[in-house]
């Protein structure tokens, strides 16, 4: 079984889109997968209920909590991500044998 934490940082639709659909399949062959949005991507995602209800029926979304502070999105991102301290998420995964892949 592979091991993916994908980390997704673009605020374009179709560039979250993609790799939530990459996640979807990979889930689907049994494959480990973490999502994470960081930066610029939980803007987008605040902005965009939509985008967040079919991410989070995709897989357990997370984001930074950091940025989103730096934001202003805690309040419209709490609803659907777990807002967690990135940098800790990804050094824990990578421990735990996970192969980060950036989008």
């Amino acid at each position: 079984m592979a091991k993916m934490l994908l980390i997704i940082m673009n605020e374009d639709e179709e560039r979250i889109r993609m790799p939530l659909s990459f996640a979807k399949n990979q889930i689907q062959l049994g494959n480990g997968i973490r999502a994470v949005f960081w930066g610029p991507s939980e803007r987008a995602m605040a902005g965009n209920d939509q985008l967040r209800r079919e991410c989070s029926s995709i897989v357990k979304l997370k984001a930074c909590i950091n940025s989103a502070k730096k934001y202003g999105l805690e309040s419209k991102l709490f609803q659907d991500l777990e807002l967690i301290p990135v940098g800790e998420y990804i050094s824990r995964s990578i421990t735990e044998g996970f192969e980060a892949i950036t989008f």
